[in-house]
């Protein structure tokens, strides 16, 4: 049940809120009316159901049993061994104080999770039996089936006989070269000692390499099979939110930050001693009388607010928390910071200085970020996450950078030509000495390539660092409390200033009476 407090501290938070935020934004702080507030603490109430659990994992595997497995005698043993520890953990309630250590050192004590489970390592165990292999019976080798264990086959050169035709008279017993005589190399008896066999007949089997056997397929040459049973005994947890006639605002507020995260200042939250389940029909069968409900008392203020803002029509503002969470706030600064961002726009295109629009606290706020480097949407909606809209925060940012743009358009200008300047320079000093000429003529054209690529990033690098200086410059005589960054957004000037170095490198490369080689191989000269 709701409870009504004395005060209304979440009430006077928002108002506070809304009208700092107004201060200074075109919306006179007083404009923001309170008509109506109904405030209340509400105490939700949360329950966790510990249901504890046995989970037997069963595995076959190749080889002895790992390290940590508990070895047992036989498959009867393990079996009987581990239904007596599975009773044992399912009759003995001694799970319950280190099942609610582990929930207490959990963040929020456990308030909100849902479908985690704690494992119990003390009462857990991993037993194992290791068996003969039934496929080669500890033998380790099955019998080779191209050999049939002999470790020898027959030679498919001679087809077991030990002799071959003659490889020079073709098995006619006569010299080719001259023919009616006896051949030189088997006298006429028109077969030779086989050459693969050397005369034996039989060859080592390719398939076990004459060992007669091939390692076991089934147990990997170990000679044995493990079975295990590791057997998972812990505390299954499952969370709920029992309370009932909640208001749709206050829904809303936990929808949005979600139920788990009440305990992040949200909310006082309040762990309650675990007592035997009340319930057991709610229960499966195997786990009825065994589960332990622990109860959560939670006070969670929220607030319902009528604010008119500037005479418009009142809406409804939501308080959530105590931290205050606000939603349903219209998007009230859009309105109010309207000449100054039409102001903006005139800046953005020249037409006015930048200076009439940064009368609105917003407007300077959004500069400072600009300058900083972090003119992020996300950085000004976390300054104004709640009466600037996303659209308008956009696009105040875009007209403020090319408000900027346009402040220092021309000494951006004057930099660039002079790094262009500079830079075709340094360009021509580097690419028309000997000594560069004897490089990229000696070596390979692909390392030649490399180091004249690597120079004209090195000057273009310099170029855009003086570019972006030059820009700092001009921002810092005409905003000196403000921090400026160097790393800003140079736009089409900067983009020219890359493709004039570049060009220029060219221009060098082809005018040079000793071209590179990689320069010559390229253009197929």
């Amino acid at each position: 049940m709701p409870e009504t407090p004395t005060d209304h501290p979440l009430t006077d938070q928002a108002l506070a809120r809304l009208r700092k935020l107004a201060e200074g934004n075109g919306l006179a702080p007083e404009k923001i009316e309170l008509i109506e507030s109904q405030e209340k603490v509400y105490a939700l109430e949360g329950i966790t159901r510990l249901v504890p659990f046995c989970e037997r994992n069963n595995a076959r595997y190749p080889g002895p049993p790992r390290k940590d497995r508990r070895v047992v005698a036989d498959a009867g043993e393990l079996a009987t061994e581990i239904q007596r520890k599975q009773e044992a953990f399912n009759a003995d309630k001694d799970w319950l104080k280190p099942a609610m250590e582990d929930l207490r050192a959990a963040p929020s004590q456990g308030w909100g999770l849902d479908g985690a489970k704690i494992t119990l390592r003390e009462k857990s165990a991993a037993l194992a039996v290791f068996e003969t292999c039934p496929a080669c019976q500890g033998r380790k080798q099955l019998a080779c089936e191209n050999c049939q264990g002999q470790g020898a086959v027959s030679c498919p050169q001679c087809q077991g006989r030990g002799q071959e035709l003659c490889t020079i008279c073709a098995g006619t017993g006569q010299n080719p070269a001259k023919p009616g005589t006896i051949c030189l190399i088997c006298n006429g008896r028109r077969y030779i000692p086989c050459r693969i066999c050397r005369s034996a007949g039989r060859i080592p089997c390719p398939v076990c390499q004459g060992r007669g056997g091939v390692t076991c397929s089934r147990c990997n040459g170990t000679g044995g099979m493990t079975e295990e049973t590791v057997l998972v005994c812990g505390v299954g947890i499952n969370f709920k939110l029992n309370s009932k006639d909640l208001p749709s605002g206050l829904r809303r507020g936990l929808d949005r930050i979600g139920i788990a995260n009440l305990a992040k200042g949200h909310a006082d939250i309040k762990l309650i001693e675990p007592e035997k389940d009340k319930d057991p029909d709610t229960l499966e069968d195997s786990d009825k009388g065994s589960s332990v409900t622990v109860r959560y008392e939670t006070k969670l203020p929220y607030a319902d607010l009528k604010v008119r803002f500037g005479g418009a029509r009142a809406v409804l503002v939501n308080v959530f928390g105590k931290r205050g969470l606000l939603m349903g706030v219209p998007a009230f600064l859009d309105q109010s910071l309207k000449p100054w961002r039409d102001k903006l726009k005139q800046a953005a295109a020249g037409a006015v200085p930048i200076d009439d629009a940064l009368k609105a606290r917003a407007m300077r706020d959004a500069l400072a970020l600009e300058l900083s480097g972090q003119g992020q949407i996300a950085n000004l909606r976390r300054l104004y996450s709640v009466g600037l809209s996303p659209a308008a925060a956009q696009d105040i940012l875009l007209d403020m950078r090319r408000a900027l743009g346009r402040l220092t358009r021309h000494v951006r200008a004057g930099a660039a030509m002079a790094a262009v300047l500079a830079g075709s320079g340094l360009l021509a000093a580097f690419l028309l000495l000997p000594l560069h000429a004897a490089m990229t003529q000696s070596w390979p054209w692909m390392a030649g390539l490399m180091l004249d690529l690597a120079v004209l990033a090195l000057v273009m690098g310099l170029g855009w660092i003086s570019l972006g200086k030059a820009a700092q410059w001009v921002l810092s005589r005409r905003f000196p409390k403000l921090k400026i960054s160097l790393h800003r957004d140079t736009g089409y000037i900067g983009y020219g200033m890359l493709l004039g170095i570049f060009a220029a490198w060219i221009a060098i490369l082809l005018l040079a009476p000793d071209r590179p080689l990689w320069f010559s191989y390229l253009i197929g000269r």
